[in-house]
């Protein structure tokens, strides 16, 4: 990321840090989720006011969602400054004599926070949790007010300042002994193919009294089963009053259950910390009837089995050396703001995974712990960083904040083993601009190395490292370089500065892409070809995944759009693909290319492998091959798939003859996909055997000048074109892969007639039926790229000129009666959002805009959406259901903002159900069926939450035919 900060910043005064474990027993929880009473403070003026006392009455306030992020409404869309949050609280009856603790997740990105009108203390990080014990401040049953202010005023760089408390809060009750954090350590053994693990506990006695506990620590695998029990230990250990206090229990994992993670094959273990009273001082005895101690508390994690090590110039994981490409992730979007719903983060990994990321310096933020759970169940290797950027104060060994931001961040990041580094700063490695960087580097490494995890590797990102001979990359365990352009010259440069060492790039790219999915064609191939064929240099990762909301400006090639979307990725801020994504998805692939050849029904699909020294380069163990045939419907006729034996880099290239059931005169065209393990399609090509069948102009709207015609795509259609003229169709349009085609420069008073046609590889389709009309003066109205639905509102992304002063919004209910439809206008470019609806409610809407001189375009067509309610999901259509022995795989239609799927089927008299959690994934494998058994298999949605996954019943696809 290309800027230059400077900052001091004061971090979480007067708060402890959060360590939460995974989940818990013997611990509840109450979220605070939900409409909290808000205001903006422009003129600073709350406190003195008295907006924090508990008899403040906050009439006239509005209503804010928390999680959530201000900026997300349009009379809050810029603001910059201080927010309030008020709502009332009542603690459960039943947690009289428990230690209560109020966790806030995370706010951005200054906060302050009372309970009844006591300051409980401050954060100044809108990144990490904190949390304040209020046992002493409230009792049960009793109401009480909480307030938040918020201050989003501090800018990080390019990423959006999202102002609000934009993580869940919630209220926690444990018993005041109880375990705060549980640590795994997993450590392979790579020549006897065992495994040691340590389990690290710290105990907290909030009694004045000290306490006598015993432990039981339990090893489950994958599927729940217990591989290791160690109970009632230790002989003796005694928390002191009012203190915590450590205890550590090592075992072993024989050969026969050690089942290594990697970003291929991502198996999770469960490591169990269940805490009993050893003595009476609580006045609790132990349970006559079974001899039983009294229950404390439980904790669980999952821990992953993996080693990752430095071999030379290779990176080495579970002793294969493996060169892997990646982005980098800006984790934010327009309608969510950087609140990350499930749905959000998933659908993103699960793009960046299909589009063959495997490692990354994947955010310069941290990030919260169920994304880190989805990236270890998923699979990607990951270097955590700190917030420490550029020209900073803070890049001094002498200043304690960024190690204790260094200890937050390993503390609680710990168990995951998709983080296989810690990063201690981001481009602070000029000496003119930070002079003591080169102590802080080695300080912080050090700091971490020995103090607090000694098990992964510690870098600091550098884009200093090919100009200076003293730079602080001396002091990394590899280096990761962030560089924009001459890629391969400038990591020739830093290695010949700093030899020894693999070279990752952190960051690479060249300039912005523009926001829309026709743009962002960039040349992939020469990047890495710029990269690829060097020892030293193991893989890269693309600034960016996403385009991202920003203010930042720079230089014309690099400045933001008055959309406020700054549009580095291959998607943009909507997720809808750029050309780019498709660019570097072959680019990213773990094979150089998938072809199929034959005439008739016979087809030899040949898969080429990548070479040693090629960028990705790993070894591909239990990936699959799939092909299908479609119609013209791109309905589904004939299909199968193979395992795939091991294909290691370098090794010959793997051929596959198939044989099509189907007419040939029906398939119009055959798909081969790649799949990898985890179930995403990192590769694919298409034979298309048919010509698209004919569009239909659904529309025409004319003004400056020209015309807008729009249509339906067609499903065997790359891209569309029109022929056009007064008299002959004289002209050609550019190609697109729109649902529009703008003509302009077109003779005003004159009568046009256009034909619509669609292309594939095979061919021109019949032109659409011949539509004629006559170009007006008035502008066009703005294009509807993207609409959705919120609670009780929802989002419309549009088009815009620079020149545009006003928009206008018209939406109702009535599709026919458009007179009853209410109106809004907003001056934002790109985005708005409709509010105060009614969920459950399909509603319908047009827009059209002003310009700076007030001269007003015609309506757009219309379009709809149904808000969400106490309805069902969106249900799952399947594409195909395809069977091998005792596998099946079925193809689906990703449904958007799904969590995950679930797929039923009878099997000996018994309903079996098999969770799969991701949301765009193209392929549900199914694994353990009878094979000479005909299946039919129902599929669910699971519906979307704002932290963790609530299964929904969805309407379900039944007896689907197994192929």
């Amino acid at each position: 990321m290309k800027y230059i900060v400077n900052i001091f910043v004061l971090w979480l005064l007067y708060v402890p840090v959060v360590l939460f474990a995974q989940s818990t027993s013997n611990q509840e929880s109450l979220l605070l989720n939900g409409k909290w009473d808000f205001r903006i403070d422009p003129e600073n003026i709350g406190e003195e006011r008295g907006w924090h006392t508990s008899g403040f009455q906050a009439t006239g306030w509005d209503a804010m969602e928390v999680p959530g992020n201000w900026d997300l409404y349009n009379q809050y869309a810029t603001y910059s400054g201080k927010g309030w949050y008020r709502r009332s609280i009542e603690i459960p009856a039943s947690w009289q004599g428990k230690t209560i603790r109020l966790a806030f997740e995370a706010v951005y990105h200054d906060a302050k926070v009372w309970l009844d009108g006591t300051l409980l203390g401050q954060s100044h990080s809108g990144f990490f949790p904190f949390e304040f014990d209020i046992t002493k401040l409230i009792k049960s049953g009793q109401r009480s007010t909480l307030v938040v202010c918020a201050d989003n005023t501090f800018r990080r760089g390019a990423i959006w300042n999202w102002g609000g408390i934009r993580r869940p809060v919630s209220l926690i009750a444990a018993n005041p002994v109880h375990i705060e954090q549980i640590h795994i350590l997993p450590v392979a053994d790579l020549k006897s193919a065992t495994a040691s693990v340590t389990v690290k506990l710290r105990i907290k006695n909030n009694t004045d009294q000290p306490q006598s506990v015993k432990c039981d620590i339990v090893l489950k695998d994958k599927s729940g089963h217990i591989l290791k029990a160690s109970k009632n230990l230790p002989p003796s250990l005694t928390i002191p009053a009012q203190s915590s206090q450590e205890y550590s229990v090592q075992t072993s994992i024989p050969k026969s259950d050690t089942h290594l993670w990697h970003f291929d094959d991502p198996y999770l273990y469960t490591a169990q910390a269940t805490l009993y009273m050893a003595n009476t001082l609580s006045g609790k005895q132990p349970n006559k009837l079974t001899n039983t101690l009294p229950l404390l508390h439980m904790v669980s994690d999952r821990f992953g089995i993996r080693k990752v090590e430095i071999d030379g110039l290779s990176v080495k994981l579970n002793g294969e050396p493996v060169r892997l490409m990646g982005y980098n992730w800006v984790p934010d979007d327009r309608t969510t703001g950087n609140t990350l719903p499930a749905w959000r983060y998933r659908q993103d990994i699960d793009l960046m995974k299909k589009s063959g990321a495997n490692m990354a310096r994947l955010s310069h933020l941290p990030l919260p712990k169920e994304v880190l759970d989805y990236l270890d169940e998923k699979g990607m290797l990951v270097f955590s960083e700190i917030p420490l950027w550029g020209r900073d104060q803070l890049v001094d060994p002498d200043n304690p904040l960024p190690k204790q931001w260094l200890k937050t961040l390993v503390n609680q990041q710990f168990n995951h083993p998709s983080i296989i580094g810690w990063c201690v700063g981001n481009e602070i490695g000029f000496i003119g601009a930070n002079p003591k960087v080169l102590e802080y580097v080695e300080s912080a490494i050090g700091y971490v190395k020995k103090q607090l995890d000694s098990s992964r590797l510690v870098v600091y990102v550098s884009n200093s490292a090919d100009i200076q001979q003293r730079d602080p990359v001396q002091f990394s365990d590899m280096i990761l370089l962030n560089k924009y352009g001459d890629l391969g010259n400038n990591a020739d440069k830093a290695h010949q500065k700093h030899p020894g060492k693999p070279l990752f790039y952190s960051e690479y790219g060249y300039n912005l892409t523009g926001e829309t999915p026709d743009q962002g064609v960039i040349n992939g191939t020469k990047m890495l070809n710029d990269m690829r064929g060097r020892d030293y240099l193991m893989g890269g990762a693309l600034w960016t995944f996403n385009d991202y909301r920003s203010h930042w400006q720079a230089h014309q090639s690099w400045n933001t759009a008055p959309s406020g979307n700054r549009s580095w990725g291959v998607v943009n801020v909507y997720r809808q693909p750029k050309q780019a994504y498709e660019i570097f998805r072959r680019q990213y692939a773990p094979i150089r290319s998938l072809t199929a050849s034959g005439t008739g029904k016979s087809v030899t699909i040949s898969i080429e492998p990548r070479t040693v020294l090629d960028l990705p380069a790993y070894t591909l163990k239990n990936y699959t091959l799939v092909w299908q045939a479609t119609d013209s419907q791109d309905r589904y006729l004939d299909g199968g798939f193979t395992t795939l034996p091991t294909i290691a880099p370098g090794s010959k290239a793997f051929q596959q003859s198939i044989t099509w059931k189907a007419s040939s005169t029906q398939i119009a065209k055959t798909t081969y996909t790649l799949l990898s393990p985890t179930g995403y399609a990192v590769y694919d090509t298409t034979v298309y055997l048919q010509k698209p069948t004919p569009p239909v102009i659904k529309q025409m709207i004319t003004g400056e000048g020209g015309v807008r015609i729009l249509f339906d795509k067609v499903a065997s259609a790359q891209q569309y074109f029109l022929r056009y003229g007064k008299t002959y169709f004289s002209s050609v349009s550019d190609t697109t892969t729109h649902h529009f085609i703008d003509i302009s420069k077109l003779e005003a008073g004159q009568s046009y007639q256009f034909q619509l046609v669609a292309i594939n590889a095979a061919g021109e389709s019949i032109p659409s039926a011949t539509a004629k009309t006559t170009p007006e003066s008035q502008l066009l109205p703005p294009i509807v790229w993207h609409a959705e639905a919120a609670n009780n509102a929802f989002f419309i992304g549009y088009s815009y000129a620079n020149y545009d002063y006003l928009y206008q919004i018209r939406y109702g209910t009535d599709p026919a009666n458009e007179d009853t439809w209410k109106s809004l206008k907003v001056t934002t470019k790109g985005m708005c959002r409709i509010p105060n609806l009614q969920n459950g409610q399909t509603y319908y809407f047009r827009m059209k805009r002003t310009d700076q001189a007030y001269v007003e375009s015609g309506w757009s067509e219309m379009h709809s959406i149904v808000l969400p309610g106490n309805t069902d999901p969106q249900a799952v259509e399947a594409k195909a259901v395809l069977r091998s022995g005792s596998k099946a795989v079925i193809a689906i239609h990703p449904v958007p903002q799904a969590a995950g799927y679930q797929v039923r089927y009878e099997q000996d008299g018994k309903t079996q159900s098999v969770i799969i959690q991701g949301s765009s994934l193209d392929y549900l494998p199914i694994d353990g069926l009878k094979s000479a058994k005909n299946y039919s298999f129902q599929v669910s949605t699971l519906g979307k939450e704002s932290s963790g996954i609530v299964q929904k019943a969805s309407t379900q696809i039944g007896d689907l035919l197994t192929r």
